[in-house]
């Protein structure tokens, strides 16, 4: 099974290494489902920004995004977060015991 996390890093400057330090990292899905759903804004915005100036960027770009799209559907994909729902009969709803008696 695949994990996917997003870790934040610091990249010092002037200390003499330039290995990133790590500030934090996580799994956790909601969060991560934040950042992707910003990534996919961000790449549509940008594809928006060509979109007047040169519309071959602007393909391109929006072509980049579905891509993205794509690839983050894979590895964070949204039906976790659809309720499990089913159809009760009125019937149902009346009787504690489902119906029967």
């Amino acid at each position: 099974m695949h994990m996917i996390e997003a870790v934040l890093t610091y990249r010092p400057c002037g200390t003499g290494t330039r290995e990133p330090v790590t500030i934090v990292r996580t799994a956790d899905p909601r969060v991560l489902r934040t950042l992707r759903d910003r990534l996919l804004e961000e790449a549509n915005q940008e594809a928006e920004t060509w979109r007047e100036v040169d519309p071959g960027v602007a393909y391109l770009e929006q072509t980049e995004a579905q891509r993205l799209a794509k690839i983050l559907e894979h590895f964070l994909p949204d039906e976790e977060l659809e309720p499990d729902l089913r159809l009760v009969s009125p019937q149902q709803e009346k009787s504690p015991a489902g119906g029967r008696g």
